[in-house]
């Protein structure tokens, strides 16, 4: 069966298909197709998650013994197999062949063909999966289509945009559904559920290109606590909302515990990169935090950040900035610095 993007929502509430196949040229379709995915898996007991990437030199003999083998304790398993380049080689498409000849029993197989060239939906191994499962096209998306999107999307941030404002998100973004997302969830942060309209969604962009929270966000990453210090006081001064501040710290916690999950799983930090689209640059800032922090630094800054959080928004007393600037100095200097961090409120 072959299906758009917008549907397999609505599909995976019958629960998972024995095969899913995900191609396109759209990236956050992509991701968030597969993670729907594997959360429709994990909640109907798909405990086991075996992961192959494919690059230059991969061996499909390791897929075929894993299809062959029994799962660990007979548990249901799912099969993760991510193609970055999009193409299979003819090894691959005799092995995804053979497995749509005789798919295990209790087993969901996952392939994300990134970057897949037109006629790879044609292949004969690509047809037969599809008749065991279900296909998903992702797209660039353009015009209404965009404007849509960006809609909907708000709305599932609780953020409401008025039609002007939805008008220059778009132009802004110019269809990356990637910034466009990153976007909203910015504007939720400082506006809430509040009505934004052309001329706060502007003031607030502006606001993004000239002072840039990312900034402090690589000091925190590669150590640099002198320059933390010195970007922070710049943003408070500046009148920066710490809103924006706190969401670009938080995110980047998010990430480290996400590539620390991986590691544990025995994924590297490379495949992980990979999978999350980061570039080499981040790539190096994200690996000098992990030689640098433990899972229970980066918990103990999670509960920081809410309570940051509820200093902000006014359930709680104190000033947001002071907090601001524990967390980001704790978190450059690593374990030995960590200050004001009280585990309390």
């Amino acid at each position: 069966m072959r299906i758009d993007f917008p549907r397999l929502a609505l599909h995976l509430r019958q629960g998972p298909s024995p095969v899913y196949l995900l191609h396109g040229d759209e990236p956050l379709q992509l991701t968030e197709a597969a993670d729907a995915i594997r959360r429709c898996c994990r909640d109907h007991g798909f405990e086991e998650r075996r992961i192959f990437t494919v690059l230059p030199g991969f061996d499909w003999g390791e897929l075929a013994a894993e299809t062959e083998a029994l799962p660990l304790f007979a548990s249901r398993r799912l099969l993760d197999v991510r193609v970055p380049e999009g193409k299979v080689g003819n090894d691959g498409a005799r092995i995804l062949g053979r497995y749509a000849e005789a798919p295990p029993s209790d087993t969901v197989l996952l392939l994300i063909l990134e970057n897949a060239p037109a006629a790879v939906p044609r292949a004969g191994w690509f047809r037969s999966l599809e008749r065991l499962g279900v296909a998903v096209q992702t797209r660039v998306l353009h015009g209404r289509e965009f404007l849509a999107w960006l809609e909907r999307r708000a709305r599932t941030r609780g953020l409401r945009l008025s039609g002007d404002a939805l008008q220059l998100l778009a132009l802004r973004t110019e269809g990356n559904l990637l910034a466009a997302a990153q976007e909203i969830d910015k504007l939720h942060v400082l506006f809430g559920a509040a009505v934004v309209d052309a001329e706060r969604l502007a003031r607030a962009v502006a606001d993004s290109a000239r002072f840039d929270v990312f900034d402090l966000v690589e000091a925190v990453l590669l150590g640099q606590v002198a320059r933390c210090d010195r970007i922070l006081t710049g943003l408070a001064a500046e009148g920066v909302a710490p809103a924006v501040v706190l969401w670009a710290v938080t995110r980047e916690l998010r990430l480290l515990l996400t590539l620390l999950d991986d590691r544990r799983r025995g994924v590297s930090l490379t495949e992980s990169c990979r999978r999350l689209r980061l570039w080499d640059r981040r790539k190096a800032q994200l690996e000098r935090a992990l030689q640098r922090l433990r899972a229970a630094d980066l918990h103990r800054a999670v509960r920081l950040a809410a309570r940051i959080d509820a200093q902000i928004k006014g359930q709680q007393d104190g000033g947001a900035w002071p907090g601001l600037r524990d967390l980001c100095l704790s978190l450059a200097g690593g374990p030995d610095r960590w200050i004001g961090m009280m585990e309390t409120g």
